[in-house]
């Protein structure tokens, strides 16, 4: 009978790092049954097919082929995986590309275990584990994408102040001297920079973020 437990997969192309990543791993977290080693992509993905895993650490520079592809075959096998990158790499260019792949955790091989144990622990327990440097640049971005989702151009609030007056595109075109068709593209892009699901959502979101008031009856 397979003996339950937490499984991990550590995959990376320098034995050194393996061998240590595993050996913190067995020394910090108990609960941990069954850890794999993979020193290459295909190496990897055969893993990925093969078995399932609670958690997956690995780098992305890989002989044989990129490790977004290796994480390609985990979100096609199982969207929800947990994955940590563990990488040398401290690149603002490449950590905003490892952000933008939605992983769990960022670590430079620079730190030490007790912090490799910390990620670990918490990435298993459903939360998100980035380096101090690694979380500032998120922070940046997070900020970043709000700000220009707010940035709203005076034609947008014009329909948006519409839209939330209960009018149609074509009553809203008859207002403001538009063609449907340009009244829809500004509807589209007030829903993609306040994140909005419908049209709904799109007036509360405007209301709760001051962009527009609340309609007195």
């Amino acid at each position: 009978m397979e003996e339950k437990g937490i499984r991990i997969l550590l995959v990376d192309d320098h034995d050194l790092v393996l061998q240590g990543l595993k050996r913190i791993i067995e020394c910090s977290l108990p609960e941990v049954k069954n850890i794999c080693t993979a020193s290459s992509g295909c190496e990897a993905v055969a893993l990925i097919l093969s078995q399932r895993f609670d958690l997956y650490v690995l780098d992305l520079e890989l002989p044989d082929m990129s490790g977004l592809d290796v994480i390609a075959s985990i979100r096609e096998k199982d969207p929800g995986a947990r994955i940590i990158i563990n990488t040398m790499h401290e690149e603002i260019w490449f950590i905003k590309n490892l952000i933008q792949c939605d992983v769990d955790g960022i670590l430079f091989k620079s730190v030490d275990s007790a912090r490799i144990s910390e990620a670990i622990r918490r990435v298993l327990e459903g939360g998100t584990y980035y380096c101090p440097y690694a979380e500032r640049v998120r922070a940046q971005m997070k900020h970043s994408d709000e700000h220009k989702r707010e940035e709203l151009t005076l034609r947008e609030l014009d329909v948006l102040k519409r839209i939330s007056e209960g009018k149609s595109t074509q009553e809203i075109a008859q207002e403001l001297c538009l063609s449907t068709n340009t009244v829809d593209t500004h509807r589209r892009h007030l829903l993609e920079k306040l994140d909005a699901r419908n049209v709904a959502d799109l007036v509360m979101t405007a209301i709760s973020r001051g962009i527009i008031p609340i309609r007195k009856r």
